[in-house]
């Protein structure tokens, strides 16, 4: 299915973290990164005087699926808005088969406070984290409380309000197998500003003979230098080619083993790649979810192998997906299986937004028409602009971050319904492209193109919404127009 994954074996001597590959930060990447700049590891944000009812809960149902799904990250909560991401990997220790979690940082450069120095612009901040078990949901005991200071310099003043830069970090932290809650809190040394976050790992117990690490979702790799720059957010670009992910594998003794790899995707947005055209006849089976499977013999040659995997993703919708790896013998018998999440995020908004003026026209289907009059004859490029971003601003689920899902969720249905539908008029304009730009993807397209003395017409239906809605091509030259309109009740799923 697809290119074959391209592996490379890495070997070095086993350092504290990022297994035994450097970690950097670097300017060149960084300044490449696309996508919005907050969390993307299942994290809620809540009132603090809700965080402890909520996070016992959240751990209840997680609980509840650890025999089957032995997933690394099982949720999250934070008090307020967090303006740091973290990633957490359970590795095998450097001298022992006992667990050890890879703890990786992401802090927006501007959101530090600069002091001028010698060297630059200096900003300090700590990171504290309390680990603590679960039991039966609930907060036990802390088990430990690491804390690590860092200090940014950076040379001109421009850098410190930079808002694509960040400052990465990586820890190591000793740990029994188990389900512990990390409170991290985050606090900048000079403005004692303090952000804080919690995150549930079930750190696993990797002591089998067999046994591969947790997944971690990679920016970029060197394979000269071996350095991996670790995607914290675990998102990636909709425009990339490709998925990085870095695991290791430990075996008993060198020999050959079979690893499969599969891209399935599990939620988020339905909406579909706008490279790939849209293919639906009936109901979609669980594996038209699966983006990319792939099993590969590999003579494995220590019994420590650190592995880069490049997985395609060129063609794939957006949305979210898991990744899983499983480790066989050639018997047939999974020796191991590990999963991780990661959210492939549409990177096209910027661009489609450059249009204003059509930006604007294309907001008939979920703004007023006196709303886009206001917006439309405000006077000046700027306040347009303003009053555009503010109608937005209003229906913002995550207000505070940098990034809008409903807007970019909007567009990208606008986007796809110009690709698909477009003919004489623009998709977004036609009766499937409204309806599409209203209501996403259909669960189900009956497709009847060539029928004995019946016009040819499409049938989209909605289980979520209880919808059908039927077009049919009166022309005959791909013109499906609604039968009746989409507040008709007859639209309703009886």
């Amino acid at each position: 299915m697809g290119a074959k994954c391209r592996y490379s074996s890495l070997i070095g001597r086993y350092g504290e973290a990022g297994a035994s590959l450097a970690f950097r930060n670097r300017e060149s990447l960084e300044n490449r990164r696309e996508g919005s700049r907050e969390d993307v590891n299942n994290t809620l944000y809540v009132n603090s005087t809700m965080r402890r009812v909520l996070l016992a809960g959240i751990v209840a149902m997680a609980l509840a699926v650890l025999p089957a799904l032995d997933t690394p990250f099982l949720q999250a909560s934070a008090q307020d808005t967090p303006e740091f991401d973290v990633d957490m990997v359970t590795m095998r220790a450097a001298a022992s088969r006992s667990p050890k979690v890879d703890v990786y940082t992401r802090i927006p450069i501007n959101k530090l406070r600069f002091i001028n120095s010698p060297n630059g612009f200096q900003a300090s901040y700590e990171v504290s984290v309390d680990i603590i078990e679960l039991d039966g949901g609930e907060r036990s005991n802390i088990v430990q409380s690491p804390l690590w200071e860092r200090t940014v310099t950076v040379p001109s003043y421009g850098q410190t309000t930079d808002d694509s830069k960040y400052d990465f970090s990586a820890h190591t932290v000793q740990i029994d197998p188990g389900l512990y809650v990390f409170e991290f809190q985050i606090q900048d040394k000079s403005s004692k500003e303090t952000f804080v976050l919690d995150k549930v790992l079930n750190v696993r117990g990797i002591s089998k003979e067999s046994a591969l690490s947790d997944i971690l979702i990679l920016d970029d790799f060197d394979a000269p230098s071996n350095t991996i720059f670790p995607s914290v957010k675990r998102r990636v670009a909709s425009t990339a080619d490709s998925l990085l992910v870095f695991y290791e594998m430990y075996l008993d003794e060198p020999r050959e083993v079979i690893v499969q790899q599969e891209l399935r995707q599990i939620g988020g947005s339905t909406l579909p790649s706008l490279r790939a055209p849209v293919s639906l006849e009936g109901t979609r089976s669980e594996n038209d979810k699966v983006a990319y499977r792939e099993s590969e013999t590999r003579q494995i040659d220590t019994q420590r192998a650190q592995l880069v995997s490049r997985i395609p993703i060129r063609d794939i919708p957006v949305g979210v997906y898991q990744v899983t790896l499983q480790l066989t013998e050639e018997s047939g018998e999974i020796l191991d299986q590990v999963e991780t999440t990661l959210e492939v995020q549409w990177s096209g908004l910027e661009e489609h937004l450059a249009n204003l003026d059509q930006a604007i026209s294309q907001l008939q289907y979920i703004a007023k028409n006196r709303e886009i009059r206001r917006i439309r004859n405000t006077e000046g490029r700027q306040a347009r602009w303003q009053r555009f971003v503010e109608f937005w601003q209003r229906r913002d689920p995550t207000p505070g971050t940098a990034r809008n899902e409903k807007m970019e969720e909007y567009y990208y249905r606008v986007a796809h319904a110009n690709r698909q539908y477009s003919s004489i008029t623009e998709g977004w304009r036609t009766d499937r492209g409204q309806v599409w730009v209203m209501y996403g993807e259909p669960d189900i397209v009956e497709r009847h193109p060539y029928n004995f003395n019946v016009k040819p017409y499409e049938v989209w239906v909605y289980y979520r919404i209880g919808r059908r809605f039927i077009f049919v091509d009166d022309s005959g030259l791909g013109d499906y127009q609604l039968l009746v309109p989409i507040w008709d009740e007859t639209t309703r799923i009886r």
